[in-house]
């Protein structure tokens, strides 16, 4: 224990005394580290400019805890201010971010790509991080001066915020994913034939390159040896014998490969070859040297006359300018290869010394351009082109991402070709892509006012608002972004989802004037009050009504006065009733004639009715006589006839001027006799009493206008709420929501005026209506608070157009438009209330191009250079090259080329072409160009080729018998024969400008009408029947067209209605009608006419009309009689037929057809004066009614009494000497008798509100009740019957506001089903219904489905012929070319000219005519030939649509010593885009054996690395109580069993979680766990944990390892108890002050336990 204590003393003895100890622990890392805070802002001193900022420097310890900053480094301590600069005002406009090149794509972890997420966006086009990498750039923020050398300070990013947003300092990038190569099966072993046949061999081909730092490939060669055969050991040992002997030298030449085509130092113009004809050639540097006029033998190709300086832009070594930056122009060089000579037994010879080799030998140098790869970008991130989504039907929009990358330099010489630039991925599974209706949706705008069609003959069809009745709304739908501010996107977003309607039929409510019926007559003349006591007022009023019959509407007439009162005197509260006389009642004593009295009862009632005592009245009126003498007349007094009804009243009214009088008579009908009374004076007998006494004025109340709603203020809305006023508009949260405090809105009041008229017409002072309550004349009312516009974000600009002008000139000539893209938004809410306005709605702006003119790019080529070679060459074929670069509208504005490669199909102009210098002539001419097309039979077809520059001056090289510069080749003369197939399309308008602009409900129409063509499939064949080139029978398409056209519709135009006609019946109901007529017939579909009559019914009351009959006249006695003064004769009335007007007193005469006939009383009477004691009669009474029904037994009767009894009383014992009493007639139908029935007419026609031309109407009938001969009678004549009147007599009705129907544009023409050849097809494209169309609205224009013939165009493929041998040039082996034949064919089996299938086949590949080959010398390296082509791998869950095949070959014998080694490029790859997607996984066959296999059954080494691998019986024998389920291919536990896993492993199975002993052997094992991964649907819960192994010993061992531990652990805890006791009690103040202020004393148990006397530590 005492020396632990001194180590442990001096260990803390060296750590203080060191400084470098005490900042660091054992293991070197740093104990005590400085921490810094944030900077602070800036300070300085003037608010701007120069300044410091400040921050907090503390020490730490590893942990986190402060401590002292003596343990800290002093030396490394971070600074605690720096200086700083804050832009001024003035500074402003010089602050920018400068930001910097994008560094390398780095991978990041999955942690750090959700860091990056939060400042930037992932890539888009891929959800997984797997292959997600992050790229940096500087941004910094920099104050650059205007001076004339620009100088850029860096300062605070604080600065440049002020300014614009900060660059994105970094972004996601795309790492490419490690490909790892894929081989496939070894082919069959190679024979062992021939005793030369030593090993035999076997190779495997490629199938998927390595890419990226993928897995390289296996070996793709396998050996094995030969057996050798007994006669092959016999030709062995005899060849040993032979070969003892010294064989005989054989000379073989091997051809090198050719080099690098190297620039050289001097290039010779071809143009400088004089005539060499009889020019001797000098030797020079080992090879003829060509000779130049001016130059001496010896002297080196240097001369400044036949060297042409290399360019700058050649590739000198001069900087390039930016001019010539994207300007690209090949350099014509050399190649040289080596020519040695072979012996037998390989060695190199020297055989080219020998003179007859050198004549024969292969050129070793020979022109070229030097090779220059296409240099491309890195690819761009992945651009969302089109959104996907997936529709509710099902039906997927794939979402497709685009990403390019630029090329920065062309391919020159024989240089790699430039890889695509573009590559597109699809998305479609659904797991990723959301529901279409979740991303996007129909946004409507607001419904237009409610419009008509009005069709002008001089104007044309336009929409007029409607103003009362039926029309209909139109509005606009717009498919907007659901999630992100309701951006409006492209319609086809949303051509899955369920499309809002566009049209829809509407109804303006036409304002409804009020009507009341007549007025009733005036009222007695009322008091005001009726005092208890009292006299009543002196004056009073009288009061008449009339009745409300139609309520007015909103907008409608309101309804006048219904109540009229004036004034009137004397009013009473108490009036005299009178009744009714009762019959003559003789005095006493007379019995049979002479005088007597009548009486009647006269009370006292009061205004209300009831009966009152007789003094209330006579205070101001004395009672009526209630008894008065009368006569009942004796045989000879005098008779006067009964009063007649009262005539008319001549007046409506009364004034001083006018009074209204009626009148009424009585005659003499029995003259006076013999002592009989006296007749009374004849103006007795015409009674004449005033009518109608009231005044002519009245006096009414009229109510103006309500005027505008005044908003109250806060204050004095307390009780008045939004729930007691009415509004029109629903939507009241947006005016509660956006009320102003200030009162502008809201509730308020609104007042009218009031005013008191006489007759309708003046004003008068308000007291002159008393007692007619006064209408009010203010309420409460609601201000409609302004809600203002609010729109949607801005849609994307639209793209320029595509078409541009083809010359270079970026500026507008005259008349010509500027193209311009445009964007728009769409209104989310329209303003009310007069809120704020709507913005604009679309935007205009020029594409963006100086010039306000679209993007045009254009391949610009330089001359044409002369033809050159190298110094060492003297003839044949040479080169000239021509610059060519891509440029911008301008020839001046040079672009990145690949700019034109994407608007040329990715093809250039050439840089290069051969030229040939002729060996003999000093001629030098281009290659040949291609044959021209044959495109008539029997035609020629040339080619042609052309001088180049000095040689077509030079005499002899215009001689086109040695240089002829055309060939013409005939074409086939064949008979070709067009014949047409099929039948002919429907008219089609395809193109632009065809289709003529419809309007279909307000809106323009296009595609229904206009010029347009229809097609059928034309065949041109050959004599033999084969399809061949629609030129050859001078067509162009492989379709005959001809012109057609499809009318446009034209609408139905009718004239203006005609006046209603006049009624069909005299009184009662009846029909008229109007007409119009057609002045446009409808044409070619367009809107029917409508109905040309309409009905309606008319009606007038029959019982209005009365016959009105005057008094009877005197009787005029006939001539006989005249004498006596008595006896028969005639009397005469005037009886006319009037129209009474009762609420107005008027009555009015018309003519007698409107009166009943039956009921006309008789103008003309038979009458009889009685002579003086005759018997008189009174007038006969009405007819009784006839019994119902009406019978011919049956009668009626009539009666009369007897006014004055004859003189003989009695002719018998009982009977008066009168004429009948009692008169009965026969019941007759329709002459004496009627019935009565239930009628209807006629429904009249639909007659729309207020006059509209459509929408909501009545259709009305007549029910009336009909007398039996025709005659409409009153109601209560067939109510009598107790027939139940019809049911209502009008029903609303609906007349068509016509929708016109609406389609879509036609969709794109559908020619999957197109073919080549003769097969044809048909090609399809559609069209849908938007708006279905009404009854009167413009019929959808048919089909909606067109078919198009496919033309008539031959299959075109590429014929690919076999390779001929290696072309050695004389040579034995070595390096050369073999060739083939590659052509287009027709047919398969008529050769065509190559551009036909370039055109059919564009992703053509692997057309070379030729290519380098090797024959092996003796010794050399032996490959094997290239295999096939390979699938196209690609990317299938990603929908790549660009890929790459592989092919390969393999080494089959390895270089001897001094051999040709053997190539390192075993395999190539190419670009491609067609064929099956393939794709690899685990299978398990019927041995149980697991391999690789690709989809098309291919089984292959590679590829499924990393998938998981299933499971072979084998594979789960080793775990007990499991199996191999085949289906799946993973190890399951039998049932009961719960499986424990570990790395996707199981490695055992147990019952209810407990391992039984089998288990745990079985889990000791080594390597009987299934490298398989647990099925999905099976979830356990051991899965994701870390399996531990525990290690428990048996009850009876004794482990001594255990107790051994046990006993160190003892002795560690001493020593850690003394140390914490020596450091804290040290004499190190340092640690002592620590130790203080952080120690605790340990428990007392442990103090026991250590045994050491611990002193308590105070704090």
């Amino acid at each position: 224990m005492r020396l632990t204590t001194v180590l442990v003393a001096a260990l803390l003895v060296a750590t203080c005394g060191n400084n470098d100890a005490r900042t660091t622990d054992d293991g070197g890392k740093q104990k005590f580290l400085w921490k810094t805070g944030g900077w602070g802002s800036c300070y300085a001193v003037g608010g701007c400019g120069e300044g410091r900022r400040e921050r907090l420097v503390w020490c730490s310890e590893a942990d986190g805890r402060t401590v002292l900053e003596v343990m800290c480094d002093p030396q490394s301590e971070p600074p605690t201010s720096k200086p700083c600069f804050t832009a001024c005002r003035h500074h402003r406009d010089k602050l920018q971010w400068q930001v910097g090149s994008w560094g390398q794509c780095l991978p990041v972890s999955p942690a750090d790509v959700n860091n990056v997420a939060a400042v930037h966006q992932p890539v888009a086009g891929d959800t997984r991080h797997d292959n997600l990498g992050v790229t940096q750039r500087n941004v910094s923020c920099v104050l650059v001066s205007h001076e004339a050398i620009k100088v850029h300070r860096p300062v605070d990013e604080e600065n440049c915020f002020t300014v614009a947003r900060k660059p994105d300092p970094v972004r996601f990038c795309h790492i490419p994913r490690p490909q790892d190569c894929v081989v496939g099966p070894y082919g069959d072993w190679s024979s062992c034939k021939g005793c030369s046949a030593v090993n035999q061999t076997r190779v495997r081909a490629v199938l998927v390159a390595p890419l990226n730092g993928g897995r390289p490939c296996p070996q793709l060669t396998d050996t094995r040896v030969c057996n050798p055969r007994a006669e092959c050991l016999v030709h062995s040992s005899s060849s040993a014998e032979e070969g003892s002997r010294a064989p005989s030298p054989e000379y073989k030449l091997k051809l090198g490969e050719w080099r690098r085509c190297e620039a050289p130092t001097s290039v010779v113009s071809a143009d400088l070859i004089e005539a060499r004809v009889n020019t001797p050639f000098q030797q020079h540097g080992g090879h003829d040297a060509l000779y130049i006029p001016g130059s001496s033998a010896g002297s080196s190709n240097n001369n400044n006359n036949n060297v042409f300086p290399v360019s700058p832009v050649l590739g000198g070594t001069s900087t390039e300018s930016t001019e010539n930056y994207f300007t690209f122009q090949p350099q014509v060089g050399y190649q040289t290869r080596e020519v040695s000579c072979r012996d037998s037994r390989g060695a190199i010879s020297l055989c080219l010394n020998e003179e007859n080799y050198r004549s024969e030998m292969p050129s070793d140098v020979r022109p070229c351009v030097v090779a220059q790869d296409c240099v491309v970008s890195q690819w761009s991130a992945w651009i969302r082109t089109q959104d996907g989504c997936v529709a509710a039907s099902g039906k997927i929009r794939p979402e497709i991402y685009e990403r390019k990358r630029e090329v920065v330099r062309l391919q020159e010489g024989d240089g790699q070709p430039c890889p695509h630039i573009l590559e597109t991925r699809h998305t479609t599974d659904r797991d990723q892509l959301q529901l279409c209706a979740n991303k996007y949706r129909w946004l409507a705008s607001k419904w237009s006012p409610c419009v008509v069609t009005s069709d002008e003959p001089t104007v044309g069809p336009r929409l007029l608002e409607v103003g009362c009745g039926g029309g209909v709304q139109l509005r606009e739908v717009t498919c907007v972004q659901a999630n992100q501010g309701n951006q409006p996107v492209v319609d086809d977003l949303c051509e899955s989802l369920e499309p809002l309607p566009t049209v829809q039929r509407c109804e303006v409510a036409c304002p409804r004037d009020c009507e009341v019926g007549q007025w009733e007559p005036w009222g007695p003349c009322m008091p005001l009050e009726c005092p208890l006591f009292g006299d009543p007022p002196a004056k009073g009023y009288r009061e008449r009504r009339r009745n409300i019959e139609v309520m007015a509407s909103s907008q409608g007439l309101t309804c006048p006065s219904t109540r009229e009162v004036q004034p009137c005197p004397q009013p009473a509260c108490h009036s005299w009733v009178e009744g009714h006389w009762s019959s003559c009642d003789l005095d006493p004593g007379i019995k049979k004639c002479g005088e007597g009295r009548r009486t009647r009862e006269v009370t006292c009632r009061s205004i209300y009715g009831g009966i009152v005592e007789d003094s209330v009245c006579a205070r101001r009126q004395v009672k009526p006589v209630t008894e008065e003498p009368c006569l009942l007349p004796c045989p000879y007094d005098c008779v006067l006839s009964p009063w007649s009804d009262w005539s008319p009243c001549s007046h409506s009214c009364s004034s001083p001027r006018q009074i209204a009088l009626r009148h009424r008579n009585r005659t003499v009908i029995a003259p006076l006799g013999e002592g009989g009374h006296n007749c009374p004076d004849p103006d007795e007998m015409l009674q004449m009493e005033p009518c109608n006494t009231h005044s002519c004025h009245g006096y009414s109340w009229l109510t103006l206008p309500w005027q505008s709603c005044h908003p109250l203020r806060p204050s004095e809305r307390f009780n008045i709420t939004a729930n007691s006023v009415t509004t029109l508009d629903p939507e009241l949260d947006d005016y509660f929501n956006n009320s102003s405090v200030a009162g502008n809105c809201g509730a308020g009041m609104q007042e009218r005026e009031v005013w008191c008229m006489e007759a309708h017409a003046k004003r008068v002072p308000d007291s002159n209506c008393h007692p007619l309550q006064r209408p009010v004349s203010s309420r409460e009312c609601w201000q409609v608070c302004p809600v203002d516009c609010h729109v949607s974000p801005w849609s994307e600009w639209s793209t320029c157009p595509q078409q541009c002008v083809p010359d270079a000139s970026s500026e507008v000539r005259e008349g010509e438009v500027a193209p311009t893209q445009s964007r728009h938004r769409v209104v989310l809410r329209w303003p009310s209330g007069g809120g704020a306005r709507c913005p604009v709605l679309e935007e205009l702006r020029p594409c963006p191009l100086s010039g306000a003119r679209c993007r045009h790019y254009l391949w610009g080529e330089g001359p044409w250079s002369d033809c050159q070679l190298p110094a060492t060459v003297e003839c044949g074929m040479g080169y000239r090259t021509r610059a060519v670069w891509c440029y911008k509208n301008h020839r001046s504005v040079k672009v990145e080329p690949s700019l034109c490669l994407e608007r040329n199909n990715g093809t250039a102009p050439s840089q290069s072409e051969p030229c040939f210098v002729d060996c003999q002539w000093p001629c030098v001419l281009s290659q040949w160009t291609e044959w021209s097309s044959c495109n008539q039979a029997c035609s020629v077809r040339t080619r042609t080729r052309q001088l180049i520059g000095l040689s077509g001056s030079r005499v002899p090289c215009k001689d086109t018998g040695l240089f002829p510069l055309v060939e013409t080749q005939p074409c086939p003369c064949a008979r070709y024969t067009l014949q047409p197939t099929g039948p002919w399309s429907d008219c089609l308008l395809e193109g632009e400008g065809v289709s003529t602009s419809v309007a279909a409900n307000g809106r323009v129409a296009l595609g229904v009408c206009g010029a347009g063509s229809r097609f059928r499939r034309s065949e041109c064949l050959d004599a033999d029947g084969n399809l061949v080139e629609p030129s050859l029978c001078g067509g162009d398409s492989g379709l005959e067209e001809e012109p057609c056209l499809i009318p446009c519709p034209s609408d139905c135009r009718l004239g203006e209605w005609s006046a209603w006609g006049g009624c069909s019946a005299i009184c009662g109901p009846g029909l008229h009608n109007r007409s119009r007529q057609i002045v446009h017939p409808s044409f070619n579909g367009g809107r029917p006419c409508g109905s040309l009559i309409e009905h309606k019914v008319c009606s007038q009351s029959c019982e209005v009309f009365h016959w009105v009959a005057d008094g009877w006249s005197e009787c005029q006695l006939i001539v006989a009689d005249r004498n006596r003064g008595c006896g028969t004769g005639d009397q005469y009335r005037r009886v006319r037929c009037m129209r009474i007007d009762e609420g107005r007193g008027i009555s009015t005469e018309v003519a007698d057809a409107y009166c009943d006939p039956v009921m006309q009383p008789p103008d003309l009477n038979a009458c009889h004066v009685a002579c003086p004691g005759s018997c008189v009669l009174g007038p006969w009474s009405d007819w009784s009614d006839c019994p119902q029904p009406c019978e011919s037994s049956q009668e009626r009767q009539r009666t009369r009494s007897v006014l004055r009894s004859p003189a003989n009383a009695h002719d018998g014992a009982t009977q008066l000497n009168c004429p009948p009493l009692i008169e009965a007639q026969a019941c007759h139908l329709n002459t004496t008798c009627f019935s009565y029935s239930w009628h209807r007419t006629e429904l009249g026609s639909c007659l729309p509100l207020g006059g509209s031309p459509c929408g909501e109407g009545v259709q009305s009938r007549a029910v009336f009740c009909q007398r039996s001969d025709g005659r409409p009678v009153a109601d209560r004549y067939c109510e009598a019957t107790g027939e139940g009147r019809p049911s209502a007599s009008e029903k609303w009705c609906y007349v068509d506001c016509p929708v016109d129907c609406e389609v879509t544009q036609w969709s794109f023409w559908n020619q999957s089903t197109c073919h080549c050849g003769l097969t044809g097809g048909v090609m399809v494209r559609e069209r849908r219904v938007v708006t279905q169309p009404s009854e009167g609205g413009r019929p959808c224009p048919e089909p909606f489905i067109q078919h198009k013939s496919c033309p008539a165009l031959p299959c075109y493929a590429w014929h690919r012929g076999s390779w001929d041998s290696c072309d050695l040039q004389g040579a034995w082996c070595g390096h050369g070319i073999m060739s083939r034949n590659v052509t287009c064919l027709r047919g398969d089996t008529m050769p065509v000219e190559p551009h036909l299938c370039q055109t059919a086949a564009k992703n053509s590949v692997d057309l070379k005519h030729q290519e380098r080959c090797y024959a092996p010398c003796r010794g050399d390296c032996r490959v094997s030939e290239w295999s096939h082509w390979s699938h196209c791998h690609r990317n299938c869950q990603a929908a790549d649509v660009g890929g790459y095949e592989t092919r390969s070959r393999a080494v089959l014998k390895p270089p001897t010593p001094g051999g040709e080694p053997c190539p390192t490029a075993l395999w190539e790859t190419r670009p491609c885009f067609t064929g099956p997607c393939l794709t690899f996984g685990w299978v398990v066959g019927d041995d149980g054996h697991i391999s690789c296999q690709r989809s098309d059954g291919v089984r292959v080494v590679g590829g499924c690395e990393g998938k998981p691998k299933p499971c072979t019986g084998d594979d789960c024998a080793g775990v007990q109580h499991a199996h191999c389920d085949t289906q799946l291919g993973v190890c399951l536990c039998k049932p009961g069993y719960e499986p424990q896993y570990d790395h996707h492993q199981l490695l055992l199975c147990s019952v209810d979680g407990q391992t039984t002993s089998d288990d745990n052997a079985a889990q000791h094992k080594v390597g009987t766990s299934a490298s398989i991964i647990p099925p999905v649907h099976q979830t356990t819960a051991s899965e994701d944990k870390v399996q531990s192994r525990y290690y428990y010993p048996q009850d009876d061992d004794i482990s001594v390892w255990m107790f051994t531990m046990i006993g160190i652990g003892c002795i560690f805890v001493v020593f850690v108890a003394v140390s914490i006791y020596l450091m804290c009690n040290g004499s190190w103040s340092i640690m002592g002050h620590y130790c203080s202020g952080q120690s605790m004393p340990p428990p007392p148990s442990q103090q026991q336990q250590v045994g050491v006397d611990v002193p308590e530590v105070k704090p």
